[in-house]
């Protein structure tokens, strides 16, 4: 119990010191006390922004949630360089995403933020809401199977995640639920997505979320929750409203060079000084050498393109992709002349290690709307929005998807692959459609890692199973 007090307690006494972007900007800059809180729309929205902060962290957003993802799968080799994120590569037993579990704390603030909103403006309600749902896509990605695949023993299920709906605002409100039923906590997402999103806009900063960020995230919510119309439906919304461009073929590189990247729905902004650093930034653990914007970056470069990725983009030379994959140039570098390295992340904000980091991008509503449209027997329709991305990426406006059925369906996972390379969906993607993981290509692990391996899943903090004795581990751990 005290544990989760001071959880709170922290989240309440909100460490103003790490500063937040301009877009992020709020009043008061100091602790918050808790007294009060309900009735202080200041103390409110400063939680609210403390909560971005948090994805923004390099435990989060900031830099490991868009590489373990790819590396625990089969995308990224690792060049051993350092010892950074070994255990995930190797799929080590107990290695999963780390720092899932924070998202609580994240809650803790966000559930009163929600129970003050009778002092609050319809927007920064709609945002505590979206931002709640993400905290609980985030856990259920790491400690939960999906709707949409589950495994065949019924004791390796052991449910969602515990569901905490509201304010803990004294000891006496912290409660010690169990592990919800996976279905519960999708439509508890899916709900809170309902509710952000009459109550936002598309107007101002895409740095937080707006109407269209909620959409995207209630479509990748939906996909993986198996509701394919409402995937589709929200997909749509998002290309509907408007508020990205899908890059043009001639751009697609020096897209990710911009400070915003086109296709940003929404996106973590960064200042100068919350340069994510030479050791765990985005930029150092994918580069080692030379970039378009600093070409005289020195970075750790841990990993690199699989060589089944790089013969896949490379196999068609009008692959637009082809001008993020970059053989390695400089000289006293970690990774060896002519090492192909991956250019999204390479320090937009104009000073090396630090990038404005898109979270969902406008490519992604495409995949999701072909997927979800092929799920919901529209095959056309699928076709369609597979066909509207194909054309931009193999700069080839007569091309034309034409597979049905489980081809199709393998032809837009296989597009999802490469197109959302480096930003975090690979591992989620496999584990969602039941699939094993197969690392036994010569540059990967040797392994394949079954669909039932309990691996597949997180074990629980060892700490709050003492403490709660209502939530039970995850098989196998």
């Amino acid at each position: 119990m005290k544990k989760y007090y001071k959880i709170f307690a922290c989240s309440l006494a909100v460490m103003f010191a790490s500063s937040c972007s301009d877009i992020l900007d709020t009043e008061p800059r100091q602790s918050i006390s808790i007294d009060g809180a309900l009735e202080s729309p200041e103390v409110l929205r400063a939680l609210l922004i403390d909560s971005y902060d948090d994805f923004q962290g390099l435990g989060r957003y900031g830099s490991a949630w868009l590489v373990q993802p790819e590396i625990m799968a089969d995308n990224f080799t690792r060049n051993i360089n350092r010892g950074t994120f070994g255990a995930q590569f190797n799929n080590t037993f107990g290695a999963h995403l780390s720092g899932s579990w924070g998202n609580y704390g994240t809650l803790l603030s966000l559930n009163v933020v929600i129970a003050g909103s009778d002092v609050l403006d319809d927007a920064t309600i709609g945002e505590a809401y979206a931002l709640r749902a993400l905290c609980y896509h985030n856990l259920m990605n790491n400690y939960a199977y999906n709707p949409t695949a589950l495994p065949a023993d019924p004791d390796q299920n052991r449910g969602g995640v515990p569901l905490v709906t509201e304010a803990v605002l004294d000891i006496a409100d912290v409660t010690f639920p169990a592990r919800a039923p996976i279905n519960d906590v999708y439509q508890f997402m899916l709900d809170d997505i309902e509710r952000a999103i009459p109550l936002l806009n598309n107007n101002g900063s895409r740095a937080r979320f707006t109407r269209a960020a909620a959409q995207a995230l209630g479509a990748r919510i939906a996909l993986y929750a198996g509701n394919w119309t409402l995937a589709a439906q929200y997909a749509q919304d998002v290309i509907d409203s408007g508020i990205a461009d899908l890059s043009a073929p001639a751009d697609y590189a020096s897209d990710w060079e911009e400070a915003v990247h086109p296709e940003a729905i929404w996106y973590l902004e960064y200042q100068t000084n919350e340069n994510q650093g030479p050791n765990e930034s985005l930029q150092s653990i994918y580069i080692s050498g030379p970039t378009a914007l600093h070409p005289d970056y020195v970075g750790n470069g841990d990993f690199t393109p699989s060589a089944e990725i790089i013969s896949l983009i490379q196999s068609n030379p009008n692959d637009v992709r082809n001008g993020i994959l970059k053989p390695q140039s400089g000289t006293g570098r970690a990774n060896p002349i002519g090492r192909i390295e991956m250019h999204k992340f390479q320090g937009n904000q104009g000073n090396p290690n630090i990038d404005n980091i898109p979270v969902f991008r406008l490519s992604e509503m495409y995949l999701i709307l072909a997927e979800a449209l092929l799920e919901s027997n529209n095959p056309v329709g699928a076709q369609q929005a597979l066909q509207t991305l194909k054309r931009r990426n193999y700069n080839d406006p007569a091309l034309l998807v034409t597979n049905t059925g489980a081809a199709l369906l393998e032809e837009i996972l296989d597009e999802r692959r490469l197109e959302l390379l480096g930003e975090g969906h690979r591992f989620f993607d496999l584990k969602r459609r039941g699939r094993a993981i197969d690392k036994t290509a010569a540059d990967l692990t040797g392994e394949l890692i079954p669909f039932n391996d309990p691996r597949i899943l997180s074990p629980l903090p060892g700490g709050d199973l003492n403490l709660n004795p209502n939530l039970r581990n995850n098989f196998g751990y």
